[in-house]
């Protein structure tokens, strides 16, 4: 009898990271640039057969793009993120209990005394008379004023003075209407906050890369806020109405390498990991931790950048060990030698690129800590798809993401189902010779795994 050949994997076409149409409602109240595309999690769903009996985890939830999909299929699950900022927007995303009338009402009272406040000091509505500014206005007390710790941690040029008065006058008056109130309904009206300061009063944006932009000289904070939030609690309201807002969705403060507060009984998990590169994932969301409170002087910006994943310079200490899980692999050592020998040879001697080659055995390193950790937590025969990018950052020396992470979770029982091509993005131009360019294309991939 002939054998029947194996099917090719399915292919994924390079436009799917743009969003569709399904993929507003609800992952709009904040959406991180590097986020995976909504639409990806329902094909990984379907392609896992994960049902509504099931738990799916996400370990690296970030802005719960894995979680608010699996609540809108009433499938239990469950997240966890190092990084507090994204933990709260994973669990306001995620709770639909919410009382709806009670939030509009709130919000009322919130925009109410805000304007107030703001007009007491000078900073009038903007919504009705976008060019009023008035000469001479009222000084501002330091209650509408960073701490020395915090001015700090805020990168340079990302808030202009008025846009940042007003969003602290905002926040300080969603503290006091929501002092007496559940923290899940001050945690919504926080979120709401975030998406202004990172859509439109910060004087940054996203290419894919943070960047500052021009300054502002003032911007319509509460005007967008009001919008938002009401948006937010439309949407509430009609997830409300289909049925889903008692399936579990469960969210962990939680390094992923550790997994201690994960639950077992894990039937399937859909992640993205970070990429060992140079993006520092705290500076991507600086600006909202702050003003949150999430993080208020470099002690606890360190405590973040500590129990994350090693995937950057910034986030590499002298005491780390993670790159001794990996020794024993070739392939692992090899890519670190090659991004040393290209640095001596390029002469670059910051303290930064002397880290290069120790960043991706770190990051393997970690990764290998966190597929040890999840084992244990996993039903028989769980299913799991990671999203991972090969990386050019250090050096342009290929690091092949899945493919290593493949080698890595063989070691520790997994069984490598297939690597489906998600997509390819346009990598550096590469100088061959004087007349001579290339242009690398970089491939983002689906690792999918199960357990032996």
């Amino acid at each position: 009898m002939q054998a029947t050949a194996p099917k090719p994997p399915p292919k994924i076409s390079g436009g799917i990271n743009s969003l569709q149409r399904g993929d507003f409602p609800v992952h709009g109240w904040y959406r991180f640039v590097l986020s995976y595309p909504p639409h990806l999690v329902r094909q990984y769903l379907a392609e896992l057969k994960v049902g509504r009996d099931d738990l799916l985890l996400d370990p690296f939830c970030g802005t719960g793009t894995t979680l608010v999909e699996a609540k809108m299929n009433r499938i239990p699950s469950a997240g966890c993120d190092a990084h507090p900022f994204a933990a709260l927007v994973s669990r306001v995303k995620t709770n639909w209990a919410l009382n709806a009338k009670a939030l509009k009402g709130a919000l009322k009272r919130i925009l109410r005394c805000a304007e107030t406040e703001a007009s007491g000091h000078g900073l009038h509505s903007l919504s009705f008379d976008a060019l009023l500014v008035q000469e001479g206005s009222s000084p501002f007390d330091n209650r509408f004023r960073l701490t020395e710790d915090e001015e700090k941690l805020l990168p340079t040029g990302f808030l202009s003075q008025r846009p940042l008065q007003r969003l602290l006058i905002l926040r300080d008056e969603i503290e006091r209407q929501m002092a007496d109130v559940s923290r899940a309904s001050y945690e919504f009206f926080l979120l709401a906050l975030a998406h202004v300061i990172a859509n439109g009063a910060g004087n940054f944006a996203f290419g894919p890369e943070i960047y500052r932009t021009k300054p502002k000289p003032d911007y319509d904070v509460l005007g967008h806020f009001a919008r938002h939030a009401d948006s937010m609690i439309a949407e509430l309201t009609v997830v409300q109405s289909n049925g889903s807002p008692e399936t579990s969705s469960t969210v962990f403060m939680d390094d992923a390498r550790q997994l201690a507060k994960i639950p077992s009984g894990i039937a399937a998990v859909i992640t993205s990991p970070p990429y060992p590169n140079e993006k520092d994932y705290t500076r991507t969301t600086r600006v909202e931790s702050i003003l949150l409170r999430l993080m208020t002087d470099r002690t606890s910006l360190r405590e973040v950048k500590e129990s994350l994943l090693r995937s950057n310079t910034r986030n590499v200490f002298v005491n780390d060990t993670d790159e001794e899980e990996v020794a024993e692999f070739k392939s692992i050592r090899r890519v670190c030698e090659q991004i040393e020998k290209r640095r001596l040879e390029l002469h670059k001697d910051s303290g930064f690129e002397r880290l290069y080659h120790k960043v991706v055995s770190h990051y393997f390193g970690g990764m290998r800590r966190h597929l040890r950790a999840l084992r244990p937590k996993l039903r028989a025969h769980a299913k799991l798809a990671y999203v991972l990018g090969d990386q050019l950052s250090f050096l342009m020396v290929p690091v092949a993401t899945a493919t290593l992470l493949s080698e890595v979770a063989q070691a520790e029982g997994y069984r490598t189902v297939r690597c489906d091509l998600w997509r390819e993005r346009v990598g550096t131009k590469v100088r061959n010779s004087l007349t001579d360019e290339k242009t690398v294309r970089v491939r983002e991939e689906v690792l999918l795994l199960e357990i032996v």
